[in-house]
């Protein structure tokens, strides 16, 4: 039977309130070496949000999920960094969109006319 292993996260938060996570912790979760999520910055795919007073890198926990999608598109559809920018780009671009048509919908709603 597996051991069950607990591991301490130091969790910062920002002034904004949004948590931030470790470069090490980030790529602990997301099961790659923290060089490749260095990488990832270097190429302008994932944003950090500061550094500790040690130095380390800061990152807002929604890189994880970016992480995880770039390592999808890289690894089940073997698709390159450049167009894993533009789809990530893509994907931001539509979500804003849906974002936009629900406040449509729901203005409309609240008039009465949808």
């Amino acid at each position: 039977m597996a051991e069950d292993k607990f591991v301490m996260v130091r969790i910062h938060r920002s002034s904004g309130g949004a948590a931030e996570v470790s470069i090490t912790e980030v790529a602990r979760r997301c099961g790659v070496h923290p060089d490749l999520v260095e990488r990832l910055v270097q190429l302008g795919l994932v944003d950090f949000s500061g550094r500790d007073a040690r130095g380390e890198s800061l990152f807002h926990e929604n890189a994880v999920a970016t992480i995880r999608r770039i390592l999808r598109l890289r690894n089940q559809l073997g698709v390159n960094y450049v167009g894993v920018g533009v789809i990530l780009d893509l994907m931001d671009r539509i979500e804003a969109l849906e974002e936009k048509i629900r406040d449509l919908e729901s203005r409309l709603r609240e008039k009465g006319t949808l």
